[in-house]
């Protein structure tokens, strides 16, 4: 079924598939009525982060007692409601979001936010939904081929904050939400999203930002195995050392906390409200999530495209400094970009003591091929250092995590990439149910067990 639907869309005109989700999205908005005239809208869009971002958003929001919808790749929630996104499509087209926003103005939710994808924004999905707040986090190549370059890439991305203030203005606790653009300004492409007109734009990063935009920047950090202390540009008058503190690890979720922070910013909200409350709130499951046994660790993040992986694998080793980093490699198949899947070998070349290659989700395409293209790129890159690490290629991936469990040694750590929290493997017409963690714990049950009957026979 999945095979033949991808050979249908091919045949499709782009343009044709596009008007198709622009009908859908306009009669959603005329049956629905319009909800999110009715809500304050906030829309986040990148290339990595934007999961991670959309529940820090949630999650405070809730805690601080306004309550929020949420719609992402992972989840949906409406207040505490819970409900699976199963499709792992990040914006889901016909008539799914206006019905969403309904359903969350119906709940009386003040707040949603939408995790807003580039394939979601070329379709037109977007469309009648009344933003109040646009995020930018980043940029980096991905989904080349579907988009055709990554000038298109970027300008599908753009068309979340090109009619933000066609939209009505909004009351929040009170006050009037001016349409804000947020952007990360140490992206080399911030200047292109900030370029759209907005009433407020609010930027953020680790650099100084000297133009007159609001700007939160993080002035200290410090990171740790157990999460990570930051100071504000905001509170450099304060005598304290660390003034936040989040149990999120790595560099890339303080970008994702401060994105979160410029929306309480647009909103008015005092960010000593949030310090308690971020403290609190553990890594999503999927996402730069560890596993502690014994002698080693293992950890499962969602990174599948060549930036976000070389930067999981920088940060590992600065933060835990394992005396050995065994990787799980992989890359998805179908329309995903194929130029990636060398760069993803090469990477791994570079940082992993030994490495695994291994299945991701290789739809309709030959596994082996997509194996042997990222195999290529280990290949290239050894050849063109001249030293030797080992590889394996086991193409079953319950079988590769079992192998890495076997090959760990004390002080090591495991890093498995690609999957993160998906529930399922595509792999042709089939659909197989996964869950990464799971997997990890009953092949490491299954290693002791293996080591207690070997013991005992010696």
């Amino acid at each position: 079924m999945i095979n033949f639907k991808n050979k249908i869309r091919k045949k499709i005109p782009k343009s044709f598939i596009n008007f198709y989700h622009y009908l859908y999205a306009l009669i959603g908005a005329l049956i629905f009525k319009y909800p999110s005239k009715k809500i304050i809208v906030i829309g986040v869009t990148g290339t990595k982060g934007k999961t991670t971002t959309c529940y820090l958003i949630y999650k405070i929001l809730n805690s601080l007692g306004i309550k929020t919808a949420l719609s992402s790749s992972q989840f949906f929630y409406l207040g505490e409601e819970e409900i699976e996104n199963k499709s792992r499509i990040t914006m889901p087209g016909r008539l799914y979001l206006q019905e969403f926003l309904k359903k969350a103005v119906d709940n009386r939710c003040e707040v949603a936010v939408v995790e807003a994808s580039s394939e979601g924004l070329m379709q037109n999905r977007h469309k009648f939904i009344d933003f109040d707040i646009a995020i930018f986090l980043n940029i980096h190549p991905e989904h080349i081929e579907h988009h055709g370059s990554f000038e298109n890439y970027k300008k599908d991305k753009g068309k979340l904050f090109q009619n933000l203030l066609r939209g009505e203005r909004k009351i929040f606790r009170g006050k009037v939400v001016k349409k804000t653009i947020i952007a990360n300004f140490d992206d080399y492409e911030a200047d292109y999203y900030l370029s759209f007109p907005a009433e407020r734009k609010i930027t953020f990063g680790f650099e100084k930002n000297l133009t007159n935009y609001d700007h939160l920047q993080i002035t200290k950090f410090k990171l740790s195995s157990s999460g990570t202390y930051f100071n504000l540009n905001e509170d450099e008058e304060s005598k304290k050392s660390f003034q936040y503190f989040t149990k999120l690890l790595g560099k890339q979720n303080l970008y994702n906390i401060l994105a979160t922070f410029c929306v309480f910013k647009s909103l008015d909200i005092s960010l000593k409200l949030v310090k308690d409350i971020l403290k609190d709130i553990d890594n999503l499951p999927g996402r730069y999530e560890i596993i502690n046994f014994k002698s080693f660790k293992v950890a499962i993040d969602y990174a599948h495209t060549p930036d976000s992986i070389q930067e999981l694998y920088k940060n590992i080793l600065e933060i835990f400094k394992p005396k050995r980093m065994l990787c799980l490699i992989s890359s998805a198949g179908g329309i995903r970009d194929k130029w990636k899947r060398p760069e993803i070998g090469k990477i791994a070349a570079k940082y992993c003591s030994e490495i695994i290659i291994t299945d991701e989700d290789p739809y309709n395409e030959d596994p082996l091929k997509i194996i042997k293209e990222i195999e290529h790129g280990i290949k290239n890159y050894l050849s063109e250092y001249e030293f030797y690490k080992p590889y394996h290629i086991i193409s079953d991936r319950k079988e590769a995590i079992e192998f890495l469990i076997q090959q760990a040694q004390r002080g090591d750590i495991l890093v498995l990439i690609g999957k993160g929290n998906e529930k399922s493997i595509i792999k042709d017409n089939e659909i197989i149910p996964w869950d990464e963690k799971e997997i990890v714990l009953e092949s490491y049950n299954k290693f002791l067990k293996s080591k207690s009957k070997k013991s005992k026979s010696e």
